[in-house]
């Protein structure tokens, strides 16, 4: 009775990951339809406005979420630099979220004394993003799906912040 009840869960959490992954494809999709196109500008708002909130909130839980999937089912079955890979992935991924948010913290404390969240550290953050991107691929199963969403959302939630 119990190991049906561990599928069952785990197929659930499996086809849950599967639609995070689709909206967080949508997302980056949006912004970089938002950014490329003439739209409204309530469309634009809103768009740059739950994307930023999507990176903001989504990717610590989906990080957390990926880490303890991939702690609890496929770390033992993965080669040492498959693992190494995915947990670089894990911290690259959770440092560019710290830097973003300690950015966004310190804009909004003083906004016009912060130089910190300029043009290098904003490149930085993308391509770090986009390695740990990269890096969840050596991950298997459901914590490689959550992972890479993370990843995509935090990307999206970046693009957000840029205007031309």
């Amino acid at each position: 009775m119990e190991p049906e009840r561990e599928s069952k869960g785990r197929t659930a959490l499996r086809k849950s990951s599967v639609l995070v992954l689709i909206a967080s494809i949508s997302a980056l999709v949006a912004i970089y339809y938002v950014q490329n196109r003439v739209v409204p500008g309530r469309w634009e708002n809103a768009i740059r406005t739950s994307t930023n909130l999507l990176g903001l909130l989504a990717v610590p839980v989906l990080l957390l979420l990926g880490c303890s999937t991939w702690v609890k089912t496929s770390r033992e079955k993965l080669s040492v630099w498959r693992n190494g890979l995915g947990l670089g992935s894990m911290v690259l991924l959770s440092c560019a979220w710290m830097i973003n948010l300690a950015a966004r913290m310190a804009s909004t404390i003083r906004p016009y004394q912060s130089n910190f969240f300029n043009l290098e550290w904003n490149a930085t953050l993308f391509y770090s993003t986009l390695v740990a991107a990269l890096l969840a691929i050596a991950l298997k199963g459901t914590a490689r799906l959550l992972i890479f969403s993370a990843a995509l959302l935090l990307l999206s939630g970046l693009q957000s912040d840029i205007y031309f």
